[in-house]
């Protein structure tokens, strides 16, 4: 009982000042000083204290200030007021919230299930007529790793079609890369010189490092500054890419 009451914000001894409050039914600051164990000018702060969080209430008996605790039923009324209170400032809350929230957000993911992951993400995150920027992708080695990966293709580019998102790819020459594509997919080629096992994708403030190995790694970094640093270097490497491989 004490825990619940000191849970509804009262301390421990206003607590046990609340509890001989009940016992006595109605008191001067001396009888609850006396019945408590406080001194009278603690009891006179407690007191006060306890008038503001509606726990007690005075009334004059003999000119002097008496004090009397609030019916235990009325701390419902109480706390449903309280929670009337939290829930009109909940959305000015949020909003401080939403400024003050770290300004990089980073994830990390292992396993054969990440590019899948991050395929279902992009096509989630962006919106109508939105670009998403590709380099390092190796199609012909996720299809000889994983057997379901053409299917998740086949979703993710039946999403951006339906979005008319666009794609513009970085990539070694492959045979099998983007055949079930949206018709909204650029592709440009670099030398296999140029494209290790780490590969990334640039969308919204999203950046995405995708390394290859066994096990495959995913790495998420959420942040408008980051994103836009690797949009400009994918620039430049689509600027010296080719449409064609000799």
């Amino acid at each position: 009982m004490k825990q619940e009451l000191k849970e509804f914000g009262l301390t421990d001894n206003e607590v046990k000042i609340y509890l001989a409050l009940l016992e006595l039914g109605t008191a001067t600051p001396s009888e609850l000083a006396e019945k408590a164990g406080f001194s009278r000018a603690y009891v006179y702060d407690a007191l006060e204290r306890l008038l503001e969080k509606q726990m007690v209430s005075t009334i004059l008996i003999k000119n002097k200030r008496n004090y009397k605790a609030v019916s235990p039923k009325e701390l419902r009324e109480i706390a449903k007021q309280w929670l009337e209170k939290v829930e009109k400032i909940i959305p000015q809350l949020e909003s401080i919230q939403s400024k003050s929230r770290e300004e990089i957000k980073v994830e990390l993911h292992k396993g054969g299930y990440t590019y899948k992951l991050m395929l279902k993400d992009i096509a989630s995150t962006l919106s109508k007529g939105e670009e998403v920027l590709i380099f390092g992708i190796d199609d012909e080695y996720l299809m000889k790793n994983d057997e379901f990966y053409e299917t998740h293709l086949v979703q993710y580019y039946a999403r951006l079609k339906k979005l008319k998102i666009k794609e513009r790819i970085i990539a070694k020459k492959s045979p099998v890369l983007y055949k079930t594509s949206s018709g909204t997919t650029r592709v440009k080629y670099l030398p296999k010189r140029f494209i290790g096992n780490v590969a990334f994708e640039v969308y919204g403030n999203k950046v995405i490092l995708f390394f290859w190995g066994k096990p495959n790694y995913l790495i998420t970094i959420e942040n408008k500054e980051a994103a836009e640093s690797y949009k400009n270097q994918f620039e430049i490497l689509w600027k010296h890419a080719k449409q064609k491989l000799k």
